[in-house]
């Protein structure tokens, strides 16, 4: 049995789920001495990791769990209301707003 998997809702959720992590738990940890940083969090345990890049945030998060897949990871920016669209391996489109 082959399981077809919706990867754009999957995207969908993973931002929803992400960014209310953000705002409930994150926001008021992160801001304002992280600012301009960028926060990569993993879902299901709700743990964070935060870096310089998009590149630094997310190896630091794939070294503690290296099998995440589709829809477990929510990368944005810290201090700003970013939009990260995000194809792995690639990013497709990235737009920052100062908040």
């Amino acid at each position: 049995m082959v399981m077809h998997v919706d990867t754009a809702l999957t995207r969908e959720a993973a931002a929803q789920a992400g960014e209310s992590l953000y705002e409930t738990r994150l926001k008021s940890i992160l801001e304002p001495s992280h600012n301009g940083k960028l926060v990569a969090i993993y879902i299901s345990t709700k743990e964070f990791f935060v870096g310089e890049s998009l590149i630094e945030a997310s190896n630091r998060l794939r070294e503690r769990h290296s099998q995440a897949g589709p829809g477990e990871i929510y990368i944005r920016g810290i201090g700003t209301r970013a939009v990260i669209h995000a194809h792995t391996p690639r990013v497709t489109r990235v737009r920052l707003e100062r908040l």
